[in-house]
């Protein structure tokens, strides 16, 4: 069933995100419902990013009184949006203030299609990752194939949802260029998608409302709200996939996303070499920097130990960190980011060829911008995609959790 669109936006202490939605338009003014919907908002939204927060926090960081922050949590608890439970013993003089955690009632589901498979994920607030399920594809999967696909696993994952549980919306996560505010895919060069509304085929198949973006925003957007980052307000998110590299940038707490969403295609940016892209230029990152070398490496970050590259492995890190840095030093150089998240396959650098890419970007960029940044392997590991698409889908509800 097709939605009508409107324009929801959620903007607090994390990453702007933009969505469409139907049917639920966000109620404006300045009456006393308004007013209780912003601070219902603000209230869910500190759980969410924070995942568990005393009661007392809560009143601090919002400003309220503690008999509205009382009142404000209660019915977020009586709609399934947040759980309370008695703080543990503590030494301290007085009462403990009971903890409010995310609740699991309202769920999103997560797309993320690639080249060689689409990834459909459950995810509760707070960004936990409830499922995953994987399915591999013989060819690269038209908009078609991942609607199917797609559409299939959300009636697998509701079937087994217990009483009351409910998936509230979808967020696709592509590659490519996505027009946030109409949810549709204007090019994904790997993917072949040209011009594609992807969000109105999965919510026709669906029956339930789809909010797509840039897979390497939606991972910033992760990294930054539930990643394990100190002072990450500037950060760059950088992505590497099956489908290419891709750049998400976080600048002052905001997500950079450019007049139609297009921003971050760090992976067409022109690093040298000679080899055409599938964006149709040539010598871009993801011509030079790519997944198929490296996937011996990539298999061994979740395990329990790690070995040393091979010979062959370190040849092929040398030669991607050169061309790498020369994309990172220029970002660095444009936007002073304090940090640099590397995800996807991109994860290798940082665990096993970390003095080499440090020695490169020393050699690409300004001193002064390259010695206040960090480079660091994305603390989500695979799931940051997912939990990026999920915050897409969620950020209506954090928008007026009234209406859930």
């Amino acid at each position: 069933m097709a939605c009508d669109t409107v324009k929801a936006e959620i903007e607090g202490n994390g990453a702007l995100v933009r969505a469409t939605q139907g049917n639920r338009t966000p109620r404006v003014g300045t009456s006393t419902d308004d007013v209780r919907r912003r601070n219902l908002s603000s209230v869910l939204t500190m759980v969410h990013r924070r995942r568990a927060v005393s009661r007392a926090e809560l009143t601090r960081h919002t400003g309220l009184s503690r008999s509205t922050t009382k009142d404000l949590v209660e019915e977020l608890v009586a709609r399934g949006l947040v759980d309370e439970s008695p703080a543990p013993s503590a030494s301290q003089v007085g009462r403990p203030s009971p903890i409010v955690r995310p609740g699991d009632r309202v769920l999103a589901v997560a797309v993320t299609p690639e080249v060689d498979a689409v990834t459909v994920g459950l995810v509760s607030m707070g960004g936990t990752v409830r499922e995953v399920i994987r399915r591999p594809t013989a060819r690269v999967p038209t908009p078609a194939d991942t609607v199917t696909i797609a559409a299939d696993a959300i009636c697998d994952i509701q079937r087994t949802l217990r009483d009351g549980q409910t998936v509230t919306a979808v967020g696709v996560a592509v590659p490519g260029l996505v027009h946030g505010r109409e949810s549709a895919v204007q090019l994904a060069p790997n993917l072949d998608w040209h011009d594609v509304e992807i969000g109105q085929m999965l919510s026709a198949a669906t029956e339930l409302p789809v909010f797509a973006g840039n897979d390497a925003n939606a991972g910033a957007v992760a990294e930054h709200r539930f990643g394990n980052h100190h002072n990450a307000e500037h950060l760059i998110y950088v992505n590497g996939g099956p489908s290419g590299i891709g750049a998400g940038f976080v600048v002052a707490g905001g997500l950079l996303e450019g007049v139609a969403g297009y921003a971050g295609e760090l992976g067409h940016t022109f690093v040298g070499g000679g080899e055409q892209c599938h964006c149709g230029s040539v010598g871009c990152l993801e011509t030079e920097v790519t997944q198929a070398p490296l996937t011996s490496l990539l298999s061994e970050l979740d395990g329990a130990a790690t070995r040393h590259p091979s010979s062959t492995e370190r040849d092929v890190l040398a030669r991607q960190s050169r061309a790498l840095a020369i994309a990172l030093g220029n970002a660095v150089n444009m936007l002073n980011p304090g940090l640099i998240v590397l995800g996807g396959f991109l994860r290798v650098f940082p665990t096993f060829a970390a003095p080499m890419l440090r020695d490169e970007l020393a050699r690409r960029c300004m001193a002064a911008p390259r010695a206040l940044v960090r480079v660091v392997p994305a603390t989500l590991g695979a799931d940051t995609l997912v939990i990026g698409a999920a915050e897409l889908a969620f950020a209506p509800v954090l928008a007026d959790p009234g209406r859930y």
